[in-house]
C-alpha cells in the first residue's frame, strides 16, 4: 500500500496514541479494519493499551499500588508519577490520622536519604545506584544536604 507522508503520520499517530513508541496488535488490527484489511487474528478483549490508558486516567487517590510500581522492590521508590502520588497520599493520610490522635511523629523514609547528618554512605547510594556520580557535573554526595520540609519552610520564613 503506497501512502503519502501525511497518511503515514496519521497512521502512526492513531496507532501510537499514548506516545509510547509501540503499536499493540489490537490497535493495528482495529485500525486495519477501517480499511477492510483483516489479518485473520481475533481482537483480544484484554487490550493492554486500553488498560494502561484507564490506569493513567485514574485519580492517584483511587490508584492501587502493585509490585510493579515499586522500583527494585523498594516501597518508597516508585516507577511512575501516579504511583508516587498515590504513595504520598497514603503516607499523608496515615500521618494526618496519627496527628489527630495527638502524635507528633514525623515520617522518616527508611529507604531514602541519610538517617543522620554524618551518614555519607547512605546519601551516596540514595543519589546514585553505585554511590558515585555517573558523569562530571553531577552533585557530589558530600555536598548534598537533606532537610525536613519544616526546616526549609522555617529558613524561608513560611509556616508549613
Amino acid at each position: 500500500m503506497k501512502l503519502d507522508n501525511w497518511e503515514q503520520d496519521a497512521i502512526e499517530t492513531r496507532l501510537d496514541r499514548l506516545g509510547m513508541a509501540f503499536i499493540e496488535f489490537n490497535e493495528f488490527a482495529e485500525f486495519s479494519e477501517q480499511y477492510d484489511l483483516s489479518w485473520g487474528e481475533p481482537i483480544q478483549e484484554t487490550d493492554l493499551e486500553d488498560i494502561l490508558e484507564a490506569k493513567l486516567n485514574q485519580s492517584y487517590k483511587d490508584y492501587k499500588l502493585s509490585k510493579s510500581d515499586y522500583f527494585q522492590n523498594c516501597k518508597t521508590m516508585l516507577t511512575s508519577e501516579k504511583a508516587a502520588l498515590s504513595k504520598c497520599h497514603q503516607i499523608f493520610e496515615f500521618y494526618m490520622e496519627k496527628k489527630a490522635l495527638g502524635s507528633t511523629t514525623k515520617y522518616l523514609d527508611k529507604d531514602f536519604g541519610p538517617m543522620r547528618k554524618s551518614d555519607l554512605d547512605r546519601c551516596k547510594f540514595t543519589l546514585y545506584k553505585n554511590g558515585e556520580p555517573p558523569k562530571k557535573g553531577y552533585a557530589d554526595p558530600r555536598e548534598v544536604e537533606f532537610a525536613w520540609a519544616e526546616e526549609l519552610c522555617a529558613h524561608k520564613g513560611v509556616k508549613p
